[in-house]
């Protein structure tokens, strides 16, 4: 399992390389389980309070750079009040 982790501080835009994107592709194809967490600080947020974490499934990337934070995420939480145990059950396919 692999979590790429990403901030977004000023606009939408989740900042992924030609690398990244090609890695998610492939790694998802095989069946590998990888996601993309990002910490979301919209422009009104610029501490954890009203921030957000935002995760997305590897099969989302194409849509997350396209789309940026506006694609609904596979789920999400606010960032000052992660219930991380979801966050981990989740992540671990459960």
């Amino acid at each position: 399992m692999l979590v790429e982790l990403k901030v977004v501080k000023r606009g939408k835009k989740v900042a992924l390389s030609p690398h990244q994107i090609a890695f998610h592709l492939t790694h998802g194809k095989m069946g590998v389980p990888c996601f993309i967490l990002v910490q979301y600080h919209p422009p009104k947020a610029p501490t954890l309070r009203g921030a957000a974490w935002l995760l997305y499934r590897s099969d989302q990337v194409l849509d997350l750079v396209r789309d940026g934070v506006d694609l609904p995420p596979a789920d999400s939480w606010p960032a000052d009040k992660v219930l991380w145990h979801m966050l981990k059950n989740t992540l671990a396919g459960g």
